[in-house]
């Protein structure tokens, strides 16, 4: 290279050189080759959960579960013989927080792929920074703009191994008009959560399409505690049942908050329901006469291992959470294999390549046109005095029809 002089631009070239090697070493040290497709002794995967905040329950137990899922893997011999070290680091369940933790994921400790958490307003708020840094970002964020934005272009860097909020609110919609029965219907939501606003609209559509009708719709916002006047309204709108699609801290207020009210129609509501809700709730009489679906069945056969492995570690059942994180650190696995390398852009090349992969949640298969799974059904459980019964898996008319 030469300046305006002629001269070469020895000093230019010798920083270009010391800047490429200290990137390299450091990519080197921290679990990934420079080179494309180059073997690795250690893959470093970054984990954000909420370790500490209001969804503390679940992030811990999807870092057990991709914990477990870790551990199995590097038993076996790794990838490629490569262990997997995995980063986890506190969201506290916030936003910004998360933001900072993924930017240090990726800049300082170098991760080639982050597990993400199951909250959807961090999937969505830091899906322009994975895209910007092209590291994959794989979660349970179901609200579909974490992984298409609103103007239908898939984001390069998302990816979500459970269904989206539009599949839920469909499934959920269906099985209560037409598999229960319930023609009115009340809906009470916390308006400051995009996972729980997403389900609401595509479970009104369902619903009114099947011949329900929606008769009164309440909200809630982030901080408030006491939903008694708006319970007080659905109580008196005489609704068949109540949609309650929210996250768990709100559920358990709702259970006993109804109960206190006298408030007996059925809930029917999301993911959330599932253990350990009955137990946090602590009150049989609460805890009843409520439907949501779940990704498993407790009786499936894949559940097993993780299960007994689980119970071993920590003395106690897994919650579907845990199954979740270990589907992740899978998924992430198999895109490594998939890609033909443990680097960034190779694992984003792989994602896009999982198809027919037997989690503990399902056989995940992952679209390559929205970076969301496709084929997922959900199995429906009611809760009966504070006791889980599996219905089975249900799959609504309008899916049926699509396949």
């Amino acid at each position: 290279m030469y300046d305006s002089h002629g001269r070469i631009e020895m000093r230019k070239y010798s920083v270009m050189v010391l800047v490429s090697v200290l990137v390299g070493g450091m990519a080197l040290l921290a679990g990934y080759s420079p080179v494309m497709g180059a073997p690795a002794r250690e893959i470093v995967i970054g984990n954000l959960q909420d370790l500490s905040g209001p969804t503390s329950v679940w992030g811990n137990a999807v870092t057990r579960g991709a914990e477990l899922a870790a551990e199995k893997i590097n038993g076996q011999g790794g990838i490629n013989g490569a262990r997997i070290k995995l980063i986890t680091l506190d969201t506290k369940g916030d936003v910004q927080e998360a933001m900072k933790a993924f930017n240090r994921l990726a800049d300082q400790e170098r991760a080639v792929a982050v597990l993400g958490p199951p909250i959807s307003n961090i999937g969505i708020g830091l899906a322009p920074v994975a895209d910007a840094k092209k590291v994959a970002f794989v979660g349970s964020f179901a609200d579909p703009r974490a992984t298409v934005g609103e103007d239908g272009k898939v984001h390069p860097s998302m990816f979500l191994i459970q269904p989206t909020t539009v599949q839920y609110g469909e499934i959920m919609a269906g099985y209560a008009v037409e598999k229960l029965g319930f023609k009115k219907i009340a809906i009470l939501y916390d308006q400051s959560n995009a996972y729980a606003v997403s389900l609401v609209a595509p479970f009104k559509a369902y619903a009114e399409a099947a011949g329900a009708r929606i008769v009164d719709e309440e909200v809630y916002g982030k901080t408030d505690r006491d939903y008694r006047t708006q319970l007080s309204k659905i109580k008196a709108s005489n609704a068949d049942c109540v949609f309650a699609p929210n996250y768990i801290q709100g559920l358990v207020i709702t259970a006993k908050q109804s109960e206190q009210l006298g408030l007996t129609m059925p809930f029917v509501g999301a993911l959330d329901y599932a253990a350990p809700f009955a137990s946090l709730v602590n009150d049989p009489k609460a805890a009843n006469n409520i439907y949501f679906a779940n990704n498993y069945s407790d009786s499936e056969p894949q559940l097993t291992e993780v299960r007994k492995a689980y119970r071993a570690k920590y003395n106690q059942d897994p919650i579907n959470k845990v199954y979740l994180g270990y589907d992740k650190m899978l998924v992430v696995a198999e895109g490594i294999k998939k890609g033909g390398g443990a680097t960034p852009d190779k694992i984003m090349e792989g994602l896009n390549k999982v198809s027919g992969l037997q989690g503990t949640t399902g056989v995940i298969t992952i679209s390559p046109r929205t970076h969301q799974p496709v084929g997922l059904s959900m199995v429906m459980y009611h809760i009966d005095h504070g006791t889980y019964k599996d219905l089975g898996r249900y799959i609504p008319a309008k899916h049926k029809q699509q396949h």
